[in-house]
């Protein structure tokens, strides 16, 4: 087999779950990290359909099952505390037999890094900071002064990939924003909701939702905020964050004030824009290849972020295996299966998140009316179908 050796940039779900298959079909991956420990960041993620075949080709399914946080109940309040709507989803839950789960994106990446970690080659504090390339390999220069050569490099670094603005024509590449930004952390703050229920507090362009992760202490919570914008922010440290996020939900009840209080005391919380990655042309130049959100971010807000980066991995690793390593032809394959699911995805995220987080209190009425119905037994193909959550894996045979 020829070009065994290959440098993942980013220790994330799409970089972890290829190290993991690559090492297993004889390659040697080698994965650095730029932070000095896995990434935190306390959201809660769906995960079903083409992630759960991954999950179970690792043999991690049991494990995933013990980390489901099990939401089947989301009861929505305006921000005065005034309730509007409950979403039933346990219908939806049924339809996937069993596969759909929510947890923590923390607790699939360290489900990820114990299945890897024995066998992976990971180092953290590194990044890289200059790629050249020639025919008989990819030369890397490292933060720490370091050089080292490699067969392959992916960029599996998400959605502000270094690797991506290291080596593609950024003429190339838009980051496409959809008007909306997602902050997110893990608190303390009581909840008066059981582990199975999520708290919903919405009105047109805000939304926070959040749940409790140990309804036994108390002590165990996450809440994700996200909130519309005409135009991008600019950069913005912690304490800047926290005081954004206080202004736009100032008239929202208890627990938002608590909670936002709360994070004003943390080093830092989750805080990015809303954005699709999408590249003309191709997701590998040479021998370097982008994958996961650093090649085809769908969004957080789709649902199906943390799936497709391990259905990228999982193909990856199979189409390198497939070639005996020729990454030409691996490559080539691999875009050409997975793109046009991408490219769908991509598309249906931009046109439901007007559904997700309703811009006028009108449309929030129609959609307050209409979710409960959707999630209903007889609908849920149909919503399957809007979602586009369709199993990659199953479409192939």
């Amino acid at each position: 087999m020829k070009n065994k050796r290959v440098l993942i940039s980013g220790a994330g779900i799409a970089g972890l779950t290829l190290a993991y298959f690559l090492e297993k079909n004889g390659f040697e991956p080698v994965i650095v990290e730029k932070a000095k420990s896995l990434r935190d960041g306390g959201y809660m993620i769906d995960f079903f359909s083409s992630g759960v075949h991954v999950i179970e080709q690792m043999g991690l399914l049991e494990t995933l099952k013990d980390r489901d946080h099990g939401s089947s109940i989301v009861n929505q309040y305006t921000d005065k505390g005034k309730k509007n709507m409950t979403l039933d989803i346990s219908a939806f839950r049924d339809f996937q037999k069993g596969k759909l789960f929510n947890f923590l994106r923390t607790d699939l990446v360290d489900i990820l890094y114990q299945k890897a970690k024995d066998k992976v080659e990971l180092r953290y504090n590194t990044s890289i900071v200059k790629v050249e390339e020639d025919d008989s390999g990819v030369l890397v220069s490292f933060n720490n002064g370091n050089q080292e050569k490699f067969d392959l490099l992916i960029g599996a670094d998400g959605i502000h990939s270094n690797v991506r603005g290291l080596v593609f024509d950024i003429d190339n590449v838009e980051q496409l924003f959809l008007g909306y930004y997602v902050a997110a952390l893990e608190h303390k703050v009581p909840l008066k909701i059981k582990k199975e229920e999520v708290l919903s507090m919405t009105i047109p362009n805000r939304q926070v939702m959040t749940y409790t992760i140990d309804e036994s202490s108390l002590e165990h919570n996450s809440s994700v905020f996200v909130f519309k914008t005409e135009a991008r922010l600019p950069f913005m440290n912690h304490n800047e964050q926290v005081q954004l996020l206080q202004k736009k939900f100032e008239t929202f009840v208890s627990p938002v004030p608590e909670i936002l209080e709360t994070a004003g005391r943390l080093d830092h919380i989750y805080f990015d824009e809303v954005a699709q990655i999408k590249i003309k042309g191709s997701w590998s130049k040479g021998r370097t290849l982008l994958i996961g959100d650093a090649a085809y971010c769908v969004t957080l807000l789709s649902g199906q972020g943390a799936s497709m980066a391990m259905t990228g991995a999982y193909l990856l690793a199979q189409k390198l295996t497939e070639s005996n390593g020729a990454h030409e032809t691996a490559y080539d394959a691999f875009e050409t299966e997975l793109r046009p699911l991408v490219e769908s995805l991509q598309k249906k995220a931009a046109k439901n998140i007007g559904s997700y987080l309703p811009s006028s209190r009108i449309s929030m009425w129609v959609r307050n009316l209409l979710a409960p119905m959707l999630f209903t037994k007889p609908f849920v193909p149909f919503l399957m179908k809007q979602l586009g959550a369709v199993n990659f894996f199953e479409e192939k045979k």
